[in-house]
């Protein structure tokens, strides 16, 4: 375990360095269903929220790693407030740099490090969004605990990059079982089709040539 805190961002350089790619990356004041990345992608894909703070995230990582030659990824905590509340309370920030070749075992074990006190201040327990991002910025993910789903943006590639992360369970904005989810937390049918419009509007594209 303590391997394992080392992994997270202590420096408040490093942090800020992070922080510039976190922000030339996601638009942090937005929120779903608005358009929360800023960088064009062109590829949006879907899963849920704890799916993405698990270690079935890793091959996902991995993949997309190989192609664009990321040797480390960011797992960044963005709610609560990495420097407001996280290093005012324990001393480090919410975000940890690990390489692509973790172990499913050590990231999961990473999420579920917690200051000694209190023990509910672990990523997986305590976290409202969280992104997932690497150097070469051309993936990214954004993942919101309230509407229960994560999203993946990407710069195009190859096709068969996508074809194997859906086979992984992402899922495209047209896939139905989406519609299941919002509508379990949507449950008046104006709010739902709002907000089906809006993140059609944003979100839809994956590979349209």
């Amino acid at each position: 375990m303590t391997q394992l805190k080392k992994l997270f961002i202590r420096s408040e350089k490093e942090f800020k360095f992070c922080q510039n790619l976190v922000d030339h990356v996601f638009d942090i004041k937005k929120e779903l269903p608005q358009q929360v990345f800023r960088k064009t992608f062109d590829c949006f894909l879907f899963q849920e929220f704890d799916w993405a703070l698990s270690d079935d995230i890793l091959p996902t990582i991995k993949e997309l790693s190989a192609v664009t030659q990321d040797r480390e990824f960011l797992t960044a905590v963005l709610q609560p407030d990495p420097a407001e509340y996280y290093l005012k309370e324990f001393g480090y920030y919410n975000w940890l740099k690990a390489s692509v070749d973790i172990t499913g075992e050590d990231y999961v074990n990473a999420l579920w490090t917690h200051p000694k006190e209190p023990i509910a201040d672990d990523i997986i327990t305590n976290s409202y969004i969280v992104v997932w991002l690497s150097h070469s910025l051309k993936w990214a993910i954004w993942a919101d605990r309230d509407m229960e789903i994560c999203i993946i943006g990407m710069v195009s590639t190859k096709d068969s990059v996508k074809n194997r992360l859906l086979k992984e369970g992402w899922k495209s904005l047209d896939h139905p079982v989406l519609a299941n989810w919002f509508e379990g937390l949507l449950k008046d049918q104006k709010t739902f089709d709002d907000y089906i419009t809006q993140m059609l509007s944003h979100y839809a594209s994956c590979y349209k040539r």
